[in-house]
């Protein structure tokens, strides 16, 4: 509806006459008060000029007061969605086997254990990358080369405890 159809609907309804007793003037409203518009004593003459429109003040500006029409550009806004709650479960870390690589370094067997040392080290560090199957596949390889460490070290010492009794036995030597 435009603005001069809703104009003529209030005027027809009788919306443009004022209430009653409105609209009458009060008595003493719109007389000048005493003593405004003299020139107070002691102040002097006005300035020439003043109080005078400066030149191109009250002008309409140019397009000030246009009325623009909106083109047809439709705009559409998207909300994310509410509450979103995103829940990962963390992977726990696979097994290293660093304790024991060193172990087996120290106590059993030098080249093996430093070996799964290595592959200990590895597995940690493909676990800090996110790389959690590389990580398990390293761990179970130090595993099995620890548990080897430990076997080519033991079934050495029984070989050495045996040649030692067999050969010196044999030989009719005591030592001790």
């Amino acid at each position: 509806m435009s603005k001069d159809q809703e104009y003529n609907m209030q005027t027809q309804a009788g919306y443009d006459q004022p209430p009653p007793g409105y609209g009458q003037p009060q008595p003493g409203y719109g007389q000048p008060q005493p003593g405004y518009g003299q020139p107070q004593p002691g102040y002097g003459q006005p300035q020439p000029g003043y109080g005078q429109p400066q030149p191109g003040y009250g002008q309409p500006q140019p397009g000030y007061g246009q009325q623009y029409v909106a083109s047809s550009t439709q705009v559409v806004l998207s909300q994310p969605a509410a509450n979103t709650t995103i829940i990962t479960t963390a992977i726990p870390k696979p097994q290293s086997y660093l304790a024991l690589s060193i172990l087996v370094m120290l106590c059993c067997n030098l080249i093996f254990g430093l070996i799964a040392l290595i592959f200990s080290i590895m597995s940690d560090s493909d676990y800090s990358a996110g790389d959690h199957e590389g990580a398990r596949s390293k761990g179970r390889v130090a595993l099995w080369l620890n548990v080897a460490g430990i076997i080519i070290s033991v079934i050495l010492i029984i070989v050495i405890i045996i040649l030692y009794t067999v050969v010196f036995a044999t030989a009719g030597v005591y030592i001790g």
